[in-house]
């Protein structure tokens, strides 16, 4: 007997219940395609917002496995839409409108539910909400104790927890993914644990947008120790350089440092 079928999470229903090709007879008759909402979901996490199948998969609540097969099924669906000038239609499926998502401080693993009942999977009762944050939390690319010049090939992210008066409350290290982080599902990570800005030395626009998109604005052309970085954004004396890292071509990430292994002082880029 096989398992049932688990409900895909989705964050909210689309905007239109479907579309029409224009330049048609009104009465060409032609069969509709229709998209389940679990695969607009799919298309929507990973070719809109640029999540990861993986990042897509936990948003999702579901495995990495089931996501690539509703993902490759939507594509599918999509190509045949266009392809032979089908009306699309949006509609059924087996999802549930996603609620309050909560994480497991210990086994990081994503649930519903009261944060007093405590994480389902591991009964760890210190969960904090995936929506709900009361500190302002900052994230810096790190590698030793200063700014990461490249957000793609740091040793770390390290996250500062700022109080209402925006001062440094606590921090903690979020290891870096394997390989390039460019291409990593960092951004819906930083997220889920509340990240609201990213405090980088050099980003490409790619990466710039991901993170956007999962909601963390950011501020490039920061270097130097963090305590100093952080304090100059508290400050209100940081702002975007706007300098998209020069090293990105053809979708690879090729890296170079300044001869003397960093970039100079003299690259910060201050609020007027």
């Amino acid at each position: 007997m096989s398992r049932p079928r688990k409900c895909c999470c989705i964050a909210r229903p689309p905007a239109i219940s479907g579309m029409s090709p224009t330049g048609l007879p009104a009465e060409s008759g032609t069969e509709e395609v229709r998209l389940r909402f679990e695969e607009y979901e799919a298309i929507r996490l990973i070719d809109h917002d640029g999540l990861t199948q993986a990042g897509a998969a936990e948003r999702m609540g579901i495995s990495r496995p089931t996501c690539t097969r509703i993902y490759n099924r939507a594509r599918k669906l999509l190509a045949r839409a266009l392809v032979e000038a089908r009306p699309l239609s949006i509609g059924g499926g087996r999802f549930r409108i996603m609620g309050k998502r909560l994480r497991c401080s210990r086994c990081r693993r994503m649930y519903d539910g009261s944060p007093t009942a405590g994480c389902p999977y591991c009964n760890n009762g210190n969960e904090t909400s995936k929506t709900d944050h009361t500190m302002k939390k900052i994230a810096l690319p790190t590698r030793g104790t200063e700014v990461d010049d490249h957000f793609g090939h740091c040793e770390c992210y390290t996250i500062f927890t700022l109080d209402d008066n925006r001062q440094p409350l606590s921090r903690e290290i979020v290891p870096a993914a394997d390989g390039c982080g460019c291409k990593s599902d960092i951004a819906p990570r930083l997220h889920a644990m509340g990240v609201t800005t990213l405090l980088a030395g050099n980003m490409g626009d790619g990466a710039k947008n991901v993170l956007q998109r999962n909601g963390i604005a950011v501020i490039r052309g920061c270097h130097g120790p963090l305590e100093t970085v952080v304090e100059a954004f508290v400050k209100g004396t940081l702002a975007d350089s706007g300098a998209a890292c020069a090293h990105h071509h053809d979708g690879e990430c090729h890296h170079a440092e300044s001869p003397s292994g960093s970039f100079p002082a003299g690259d910060w880029h201050l609020a007027k």
